[in-house]
């Protein structure tokens, strides 16, 4: 495989943004109730249906935010919130498909120092192929930086 030099020397893979769209709904029309009970002075419900109003709204907030989920360079690969993996230690890297009944999907399986770690993909905002692709370039770009300072290989 031919290095592709558009590939940056570090990826930051994300997560995909949940679609939670019954929460925004839930806490929309529970603020209609708000409204209800304030016409009808009831104070106390309205503000309970505020609190839950605001609640559902903030969780709908958090779903949708795009974290970082996987650091990828040429040295390794880290998961956000995990040390730092270098390629030497990282064995049987694979993207494993699963099918359940009528549901495919599919993870990213690899072992750091008898840890094996697996990230399902699709909660990944990247395809199993555009992710396979990125690792096997970052990790010939691992093993030509080894040959070019004459170090063993792993």
């Amino acid at each position: 495989m031919s290095d592709n030099n558009n590939i940056p020397h570090i990826s930051i893979i994300n997560t995909r943004p949940s679609d939670q769209h019954l929460l925004l709904l839930g806490g929309l029309g529970t603020f209609l109730y708000v409204i209800y009970f304030l016409i009808r002075t009831e104070y106390l419900s309205s503000a309970v249906c505020l609190f839950t109003s605001v609640f559902l709204i903030y969780q709908y907030l958090e779903k949708i935010k795009v974290k970082a989920k996987l650091i990828i360079s040429q040295d390794g690969i880290q998961v956000v919130g995990q040390p730092f993996v270098s390629w030497a230690f990282v064995h049987g890297l694979q993207i494993r498909p699963e099918v359940k009944g009528n549901h495919y999907s599919e993870t990213l399986v690899f072992t750091n120092n008898g840890r094996i770690q697996e990230i399902p993909i699709q909660q990944l905002d990247i395809t199993a192929w555009q992710l396979e692709q990125l690792l096997e370039m970052y990790q010939e770009r691992f093993r030509e930086s080894i040959i070019e300072n004459n170090e063993p290989l792993p």
